[in-house]
């Protein structure tokens, strides 16, 4: 019972398809790499079509014979993260953002879903974080890059007396 109060304290945060990529075995950048650790501390939600988006950069940088390691990746994601459904307002907003420039559809859904769940959306892609704001998007409070992720998570284990 304990367990249940204390999972329903964690905050949570809905990943970048780049935080999904290393359970499968792809190499990515070290801010990625320094913030799983911290993943533990919080709730992971993930948009199924990232798991998508990660298999495409799988399938070009995997060979045939790796594809093993890649099965076991996914169900360590599926047993670990929660997938979520983004809201019907989140795909037409991530259209706009499309419309409006940034060519990434992924990226402008997982922000749109982010914001209207109203949870923060952990990327390293300050390109698109730029674009929003400079579009007049909502970004403070939404968009987490893995410094500020760092700041949250740490922040947090100081206020609840934990280090873990």
């Amino acid at each position: 019972m304990k367990s249940k109060k204390r999972e329903a304290r964690r905050p949570k945060v809905l990943v970048d398809t780049s935080f999904l990529l290393p359970a499968l075995g792809v190499e990515v950048e070290e801010e990625v790499i320094d913030s799983i650790p911290l993943l533990r501390r919080v709730e992971v939600l993930y948009l199924e079509i990232a798991v998508v988006e990660a298999m495409w950069k799988v399938l070009r940088v995997v060979p045939p014979g790796g594809m093993e390691r890649v099965a076991l990746g996914l169900e360590a994601i599926k047993r670990t993260y929660r997938a979520v459904n983004p809201p019907p307002e989140a795909y037409v907003e991530a259209s706009e953002i499309y419309y409006r420039g940034h060519r990434d559809y992924i990226d402008a859904l997982n922000y749109s879903t982010a914001k209207l769940l109203g949870i923060p959306f952990l990327t390293i892609d300050l390109e698109f974080a730029q674009f929003l704001e400079e579009n007049g998007y909502e970004v403070e409070g939404i968009i987490v890059t893995p410094s500020k992720f760092k700041e949250m998570v740490g922040e947090r284990s100081r206020q609840s007396g934990t280090d873990t």
